[in-house]
């Protein structure tokens, strides 16, 4: 009787250790899977690197952590873009770094407005709308400092954030 025991425990410990790897790899397959369906090539490295995803389950898991990942876009390109602003004080640019900031500082409260609505359940047009102001706060303050130079101080931060706006309103886009 103890030989049967001590075999089924040890049965039961390879399994555990032959499935871990498997199921890492699942998560990792679910978050390609989704990723696919978003058409963004960097949706993946951003879920990635957030360790919640690989615990994810579902899309909706995944997209209240992409909402969560451009909030944190969002508030840092904000801080970085006034930072630029006051280096380029008395510059061409620090007008127009000025109302940059001010979008960017817009967008850090449609940013957390979305997060709260998707936490609260709220409807997934208004997630999608609030978060948008991050993406529009990238594309504009790149479209208005490419109009006045050929050399952006902003470039990098305006289209990373984009990038993260758009891919969590894309996966919140696919739970409708």
């Amino acid at each position: 009787m103890a030989r049967l025991a001590a075999a089924v425990i040890t049965l039961l410990a390879v399994l555990c250790v032959v499935s871990l790897p498997a199921a890492v790899g699942g998560d990792a397959r679910f978050i390609a899977r989704t990723c696919k369906r978003t058409n963004h090539t960097e949706c993946v490295k951003m879920l990635s690197a957030d360790k919640r995803s690989a615990r994810a389950t579902t899309v909706h898991q995944l997209a209240g952590i992409a909402l969560d990942i451009a909030g944190a876009t969002v508030k840092a390109s904000a801080a970085a873009v006034y930072n630029k602003f006051v280096e380029n004080h008395g510059q061409v640019l620090e007008l127009t770094l000025l109302e940059c900031w001010w979008m960017y500082d817009l967008a850090v409260d449609e940013a957390q407005a979305a997060v709260d609505a998707y936490s609260s359940g709220g409807a997934y047009g208004d997630v999608m709308r609030h978060q948008l102001a991050g993406y529009y706060a990238g594309i504009m303050c790149d479209n208005m400092i490419d109009r006045r130079t050929k050399v952006s101080p902003v470039a990098d931060i305006d289209k990373t954030t984009a990038k993260h706006c758009s891919i969590a309103v894309d996966l919140v886009g696919l739970l409708y």
